[in-house]
C-alpha cells in the first residue's frame, strides 16, 4: 500500500533519535513545535502520517492530538479498528499514566515489530526506536491505515511516490510500469535482485 509505505519511510528516518539530540526538536516542528515535556507518541504518529500524506497529496486521516485515547476514539469513527495487527496499522495499548501508540512494521503470528516515538530502548534511553511486541502479553487495538485507498484521493500519488523512491536510489529499482488488472490501474515497482 502506497500510504503505509510512505509513512514507514518517514518514520524510519527518525529511528534511533533520542532525548538530548537535535532530531527531537525537528520532530517537534513537524507537530507545530509543541512536544515540550509531555508524552509525544501520538504526536509522532500524527506527524509521520501527515508528512507522508503531504507527499502523496492527500488529507491526513488522523486527528491532530497528543492524547492516544482521543486518537483511537477519533480513528474508530472512520477507520477499521480491531485486535488483529496488520502491516501498516497503528497499535494502541494502555500503560501507566495513559496509552501508547506506534506503527506496525511487520507481523509474525502474535508478535509484531513496531517503530514508536516516546519509547525506551534496551539502554533505557527515550526516543524513536523499533521494538517487538506480543499480542499475548498485553491487550492491543489496531487502527488499520492500510485499508485506505490512495487512488480515491489522488490518482497520480502512487506514481509520484514511486518516482521519488527511484530517484532517491536508482540503482535499487529496474523499472515502473502500469498494469491493468480487472479494470483497475495498478502502479508496479520492480526491485532488482542483488
Amino acid at each position: 500500500m502506497i500510504l503505509t509505505k510512505a509513512i514507514r519511510q518517514e518514520a524510519e528516518k527518525w529511528h534511533g533519535c533520542k532525548t538530548g539530540q537535535r532530531c527531537l526538536d525537528e520532530i517537534k516542528i513537524l507537530y507545530n513545535n509543541k512536544i515540550n515535556n509531555e508524552a509525544w507518541c501520538a504526536k509522532f504518529v500524527w506527524a509521520m502520517t501527515n508528512e507522508a500524506c503531504k507527499k502523496l497529496g492527500i488529507a491526513n486521516p488522523l486527528l491532530q492530538t497528543a492524547s492516544t485515547a482521543t486518537l483511537l476514539a477519533s480513528a474508530r469513527k472512520t477507520l477499521r479498528t480491531d485486535g488483529t495487527p496488520g502491516v501498516g496499522s497503528i497499535f494502541y495499548t494502555t500503560r501507566t499514566g495513559g496509552g501508547h501508540v506506534g506503527f506496525v512494521l511487520n507481523v509474525d503470528g502474535n508478535k509484531f515489530e513496531t517503530i514508536e516515538g516516546n519509547t525506551n530502548n534496551s539502554s533505557g534511553e527515550y526516543g524513536v526506536f523499533k521494538k517487538t511486541r506480543d499480542t499475548k502479553t498485553k491487550e492491543y487495538q489496531f487502527i488499520h491505515l492500510e485499508d485506505l485507498d490512495t487512488f480515491k484521493n489522488n490518482f497520480f500519488a502512487p506514481l509520484q511516490f514511486e518516482l521519488e523512491l527511484i530517484l532517491g536510489d536508482p540503482r535499487t529499482f529496474l523499472t515502473t510500469g502500469i498494469v491493468l488488472a480487472s479494470g483497475v490501474t495498478v502502479w508496479k515497482l520492480y526491485k532488482k535482485n542483488r
